[in-house]
């Protein structure tokens, strides 16, 4: 079962949904927000406290893989202000990855009140992480189109709509990659996404032109190339 796939030289993706960089030892993880079903009981939803998978799914993929460096490419947590059993979970996770890579976090919008809320961990925020040809951004701002560079995004969670031989309808976290610029899906399984086959966000097209995306579909225990977005929707 085919859990690594590259994507352009030097960037594969993985089948939990993040991004390995082999020649560097990085794994570039997008919207993991820790801490989401705690935050959405504080608020008034009834689901279950399960927020642990994605925990569970971080260290799992760092003892696969030979990771030197995680970077988490925005909206590390889900929210602010958080309660004891969530800021809990979300030390202990930190904690535990720290103590196996050294962190790197790229500041999202849902992340503005982590050094007040998580002092103890003293994390070092950067706008941006770059690595050669690439750059490491969140994806809440507008990206200058750049021939030179290829952009990592995350901010928007992509998935790839469809119904199952059941009627079921799934909803599959998909890598969209173009010539100049990579969006991750979200990490979290909770998180919800915009369905391309609905169409690309405008602050995307803004960055990519014309060019027709492809789409590689994360399951969490494959990877698999699915083809152009054009042929897909077309079907």
């Amino acid at each position: 079962m085919q859990r690594l796939l590259e994507l352009i030289p030097g960037c594969q993706a993985h089948a939990s949904g993040s991004l390995w960089l082999p020649d560097i030892a990085t794994l570039v993880v997008a919207d993991a927000h820790l801490g989401y079903c705690w935050a959405q009981r504080r608020r008034g939803e009834l689901g279950p406290a399960a927020d642990g998978y994605a925990q569970k799914k971080l260290l799992e993929t760092v003892e696969e893989l030979p990771v030197e460096t995680v970077v988490f490419l925005g909206d590390v947590v889900h929210a602010p202000r958080p309660a004891p059993q969530e800021r809990a979970l979300i030390e202990a996770t930190l904690q535990q990855l720290g103590a196996k890579a050294r962190l790197v976090f790229v500041r999202g919008n849902h992340d503005r009140g982590f050094q007040r809320d998580f002092p103890a961990l003293q994390a070092a925020w950067v706008e941006s992480w770059q690595w050669e040809n690439l750059v490491a951004l969140h994806g809440d701002r507008p990206a200058g189109a750049d021939q030179e560079v290829v952009h990592l995004l995350g901010h928007l969670h992509p998935v790839y709509g469809l119904r199952d031989d059941a009627g079921v309808k799934q909803r599959i976290p998909i890598f969209l990659v173009y010539p100049r610029a990579i969006v991750l899906p979200a990490f979290s399984p909770f998180a919800a996404g915009f369905d391309v086959r609905r169409g690309i966000p405008e602050e995307i097209r803004r960055l990519t032109g014309e060019a027709i995306p492809g789409l590689i579909a994360a399951t969490g225990t494959r990877v698999l190339r699915l083809g152009a977005l054009d042929r897909l929707r077309a079907v």
